[in-house]
C-alpha cells in the first residue's frame, strides 16, 4: 500500500503562487541575485565574465541599431526597441550586481531596492522578449517582409528571447507568478503610448499613421483586439517562465542527489579499500 501523505499534485507549486505575499519583491537571500544557481563556490569568475559578455552583447545590438536605424527618432516608438533596450538594461544591471558581489559578497542585504529593481526588470524583460519574438515572427514579419532576414531582426526578435530564456536557467533567484503585474503594466503603458502617439498625429518612418499595423487606431477594433491578445500572451509567458524556474529547481535537485550518491559511493569504496 502506497503512502499518499507525501504526494502532492504536480500543479501544487502553481496553486501556491496565488497568494498576496507573492506580489512582493522581497527575497531573504540577497546573494541569489548575484550568483548562478549552478556555481559551487561563493564567488565565480566565470559567472562574472558571463554576465558582462551578455551585457556587452545587448549593448552592441542597441548601439548599432540606434546608429543604423535612428530614423529621426522613430527608433524610440517601437516596442521591439523598448524590449531590446530593456534586455540591455537588465543584463547590464545584473553584471553590475555580480561585480559588486564578487568584490564584496556581503554588500547587499535582504530587501535592498537595488535587488528589487533587478528582479522586476529581469522578469519583465524576459516576458516582453518572448512576446515580441512570437508576435513579430507570426504576425508582423510575414506581412511586411520583402527580403532576407536581416541581422537586426534576428538580434532583436530571436536572440533576445534565446538569451533571456537561457539566463532563466542559470540565475539563482526565484520566479514569482504574481510578478505578472510588471510586464502587464509595461505592455499597457505601450498600448496607451501608441494611442497618444496616434492622437498627436505621429507617424512611423514611412509616414504611416500607426506604429504597427496591428495597432492602427483608425481601426480601433483591431488595435484593442491586438492589445488584449498581447495581454493574454504575456500572461501565458509568465506561466511558461514560472515552469522554467520549477524545471531549474528540479534539475538542481536531481544533480544534487547524483552528487551525494557519488560522494557516498566514493566514501564507501575508500572504507572498503582501507
Amino acid at each position: 500500500m502506497r503512502d499518499t501523505s507525501q504526494q502532492t499534485c504536480c500543479c501544487q507549486p502553481l496553486v501556491d503562487e496565488f497568494q498576496c505575499a507573492k506580489f512582493s519583491l522581497y527575497h531573504d537571500q540577497p546573494a541569489d541575485f548575484c550568483r548562478s544557481q549552478w556555481q559551487r563556490s561563493e564567488r565565480s569568475f566565470i559567472w562574472l565574465i558571463y554576465r558582462w559578455l551578455l551585457a556587452a552583447f545587448f549593448a552592441a545590438g542597441v548601439i548599432s541599431s540606434l546608429v543604423d536605424q535612428f530614423n529621426e527618432g522613430t527608433w524610440f516608438i517601437y516596442l521591439t526597441d523598448w524590449g531590446f533596450s530593456l534586455c540591455f538594461y537588465a543584463c547590464a544591471y545584473g553584471a553590475i550586481l555580480a561585480t559588486i558581489y564578487f568584490i564584496k559578497p556581503g554588500y547587499f542585504v535582504s530587501g535592498s531596492w537595488a535587488l528589487r529593481i533587478y528582479w522586476c526588470s529581469h522578469f519583465t524583460t524576459t516576458v516582453l522578449a518572448l512576446m515580441i519574438t512570437l508576435v513579430f515572427w507570426t504576425a508582423l514579419y510575414p506581412s511586411t517582409s520583402d527580403g532576407p532576414v536581416g541581422l537586426y531582426n534576428l538580434w532583436a526578435h530571436a536572440f533576445n528571447s534565446i538569451c533571456m530564456l537561457f539566463d532563466c536557467f542559470v540565475v539563482a533567484f526565484p520566479t514569482r507568478l504574481m510578478h505578472f503585474v510588471y510586464p502587464l503594466a509595461v505592455g499597457l503603458v505601450y498600448g496607451v503610448f501608441s494611442l497618444i502617439y496616434f492622437w498627436a498625429g505621429g507617424t512611423d518612418f514611412f509616414g504611416n499613421r500607426y506604429i504597427y499595423f496591428i495597432l492602427d487606431w483608425e481601426t480601433p477594433g483591431l488595435a484593442i483586439g491586438s492589445v488584449c491578445g498581447c495581454i493574454v500572451l504575456a500572461l501565458f509567458f509568465c506561466v511558461v517562465i514560472f515552469w522554467i524556474y520549477r524545471l531549474r529547481l528540479w534539475m538542481l535537485e536531481r544533480c544534487s542527489k547524483t552528487s551525494a550518491i557519488e560522494v557516498r559511493q566514493t566514501a564507501t569504496s575508500g572504507a572498503e579499500a582501507a
